[in-house]
């Protein structure tokens, strides 16, 4: 037998990480020789894992690859090649790598125009090469399995296919490329290629545009919706990287529809045409492994070594992805931006705020750091330099306008990386706090990056720092009214909940001594509204499983207030020119009960309202809670010229609307 065709990969990110490398440490059909990435230390994270992985399979005498910064330094160590970068980079890597004699898998897209596709396929000519796609989707058990069924003729003639997939995106970037303008970034370009592919597969014939639409706001596509014809087919695609759409293909056909997930592991139903169930069950399969990542990445590589060796193949052809990177270009030429965008307050309008200013916000793709991020881009000329710790918590921000929009990644603790951040910034806006880890680390992310913001405020030079507290800071015990002057929670070491937290980040923002530096501390009430964690969309989960578990019709009072109402307000304070106070509470236009704010999120499940303002039933701190009739005082901030807007009929119509878009009721 021939040792195996030494392979050399081209970009050390998430991809290589947690797909391709566990399926190359098999050691075949492919040695991995070669890591290429221009950063080292990528490479060098990408080698020890590979080193990890080969010792796990008992294989850890095997030559560790080199690594590189740049494709030419290893042409001599490889035969074959898999490229792994930003979808920009493709057709230029696979150009030298064909043009080199070597054959090379290319990741999806595997470009980003018809011109550069034929680029690529000029070289592998000239190169006497072979250029596979990565859709690896291909390699599935339900595509065989839904072309079977195509085949056989027992759905009859196909009418319409609808392909609907959409998920809350968290894969693991390690560079930004998913959420920049170019021709590789959004949804379309992420989901599209497998999507298209596996239409174009199954239905052959041209595919034709009928139109694209999508959400984006002068940024990048989170959600997309096509409608084209394949096969002279009728086919609906929704595409989603902020809430869930299912996962589900379904084929009408003249006598029976087939619904079947998108998935690996999927599951299958089949009608006939007038609904009732002929059959369902998991999709069979003839090789479990490819109900795993590992496998199916596995699967690619053996088919890519079959095509290398000229044998048949159920690989995808550079053609096949030819054809898809056509549609996409159509796509981009001809969609329109029509797709709803439910968690804003009503059609975008432009504020002029008098004169242009740069803002940077903490915690900017979380629940109000998000919304914040979306509001100070209303204002037509205000620039927004949004810090978080995850690309991949991109998706929310995306959408928006990237010529005024710049994403920093940074820890909220690392207090030179926020230096840096706000370096030109006439304000930061401070909304991170601690919300993943054991709380040791929530109290750090919470309180040091406190600390650190103020420190890097100092070091930039900022104006004015806009901290988002919360009204959990006061002790809301034997106390109808809270007010800005009401007594704090007192400070207890071990400690370390939400309210002892916020306690200890505001000691520090109001410990700072006034300077030329303005800080201000916003401490908002209950806050609900779209992507609300707390107050929109857990209790929509809990009610759905037990109707009884939150109060209804009365109980304590309710200060709840709206996201829109606390993005005002921040944007509001931002703009004051002297500010005489520094803390500011804020909740909504009118009290409310607990049972009574309840009551709207059963009204969106259509459950009953029950006459329960309290339960033996509830652990008793949530009793306790519940029962309190506490009113915050927000006429501190109404002196300063804010008054909250978003009534609770109003702001619960809103969240209606988006719970139902996003699948919650």
């Amino acid at each position: 037998m021939s040792a195996p065709l030494r392979l050399a990969v081209v970009g050390c990110g998430a991809v290589t990480e947690l797909c391709h490398l566990p399926a190359l440490a098999r050691g075949e059909p492919f040695v991995l020789s070669a890591l290429v990435d221009r950063l080292p230390a990528r490479t060098e994270r990408v080698a020890e894992q590979y080193a990890r992985l080969l010792a796990a399979g008992g294989r850890g005498s095997a030559r560790p690859p080199v690594r590189a910064t740049d494709i030419t330094d290893v042409l001599d160590e490889i035969d074959v090649a898999l490229v792994a970068t930003g979808p920009d980079t493709h057709a230029v890597l696979a150009a030298r790598l064909a043009s080199a004699g070597k054959h090379v898998l290319l990741e999806k897209p595997v470009a980003t125009t018809v011109a550069e596709c034929a680029r690529i396929r000029s070289a592998a000519r000239a190169g006497e090469v072979v250029v596979v796609p990565a859709h690896m989707r291909r390699f599935f058990p339900s595509v065989p399995w839904v072309a079977e069924r195509l085949a056989s003729g027992e759905l009859g003639r196909v009418r319409r296919v609808r392909w609907r997939e959409g998920f809350e995106y968290g894969w693991p970037l390690v560079s930004p490329f998913a959420f920049e303008p170019g021709a590789g970034a959004g949804v379309l370009a992420d989901l599209g290629p497998h999507v298209l592919d596996l239409i174009g597969h199954w239905l052959g014939g041209p595919m034709e545009l009928r139109s694209c639409d999508d959400n984006a706001c002068d940024g990048v596509d989170s959600e997309v919706r096509l409608e084209l014809l394949a096969g002279g087919v009728p086919v609906e695609i929704e595409l989603s990287r902020l809430r869930d759409l299912g996962d589900t293909l379904t084929i009408e056909g003249t006598r029976a529809v087939l619904s079947v997930g998108t998935r690996r592991e999927a599951h299958y139903a089949l009608h006939t045409s007038d609904g009732a169930l002929i059959r369902q069950g998991p999709v069979p399969t003839t090789d479990p492994r490819l109900l795993t990542r590992e496998g199916v990445f596995h699967r690619q590589f053996e088919e890519f070594d079959r095509a290398l060796h000229g044998a048949v193949t159920k690989a995808a052809t550079l053609a096949d992805a030819e054809s898809v990177v056509a549609l996409l270009d159509r796509c981009r030429e001809h969609r329109s931006h029509r797709l709803p965008r439910p968690w804003e307050p009503g059609p975008r309008r432009k504020i002029q705020t008098g004169s242009a200013r740069r803002v940077a916000v903490t915690g900017a793709t979380g629940f109000i750091g998000s919304h914040v991020v979306d509001r100070l881009l209303r204002d037509s000329d205000t620039e927004v330099v949004a810090i978080g710790r995850e690309h991949r918590k991109r998706a929310r921000l995306s959408h928006l306008d990237a010529t005024r929009l710049r994403f920093v990644l940074a820890d909220v603790r690392d207090t030179t990386a926020l230096a840096e951040a706000f370096q030109g910034c006439d304000a930061v806006v401070h909304t991170a706090y601690g919300n993943g880890g054991d709380l040791a680390e929530r109290w750090s992310v919470t309180v040091d990056g406190t600390a650190s913001v103020l420190s890097a405020v100092t070091a930039a030079r900022v104006d004015r720092l806009v901290h988002l507290s919360s009204m959990s800071v006061y002790d809301p015990t034997d106390v109808s009214l809270i007010d800005e002057d009401s007594p704090s929670v007192r400070s207890d070491p071990a400690d370390l909940s939400y309210a002892q937290q916020k306690t200890a980040a505001e000691r520090l923002i109001l410990g700072r001594p006034r300077d030329r530096l303005d800080v201000v501390c916003l401490q908002p009430s209950v806050v609900y509204g779209p992507w609300s964690p707390t107050w929109t969309i857990r209790p929509l989960r809990n009610l759905a499983e037990d109707n009884a578990c939150l109060p209804s019709g009365g109980g304590g009072i309710c200060n709840a207030v709206h996201v829109h109402d606390v993005a005002d307000a921040i944007a509001h304070l931002l703009d004051v020119p002297t500010l005489s106070e520094r803390r500011f509470l804020l909740s909504g236009p009118a009290l409310t009960t607990w049972g009574a704010f309840y009551d709207h999120y059963r009204d969106m499940l259509r459950l009953p309202r029950l006459d329960l303002p309290d339960s033996e039933g509830w652990p008793d701190r949530y009793r306790e809670y519940y029962a309190r009739k506490v009113e915050v005082d927000s006429s501190r901030l109404a002196a300063a010229g804010f008054r909250p807007a978003v009534r609770l009929d109003e702001g619960m119509a809103q969240v209606t609307a988006w719970a139902a878009w996003g699948n919650l009721t």
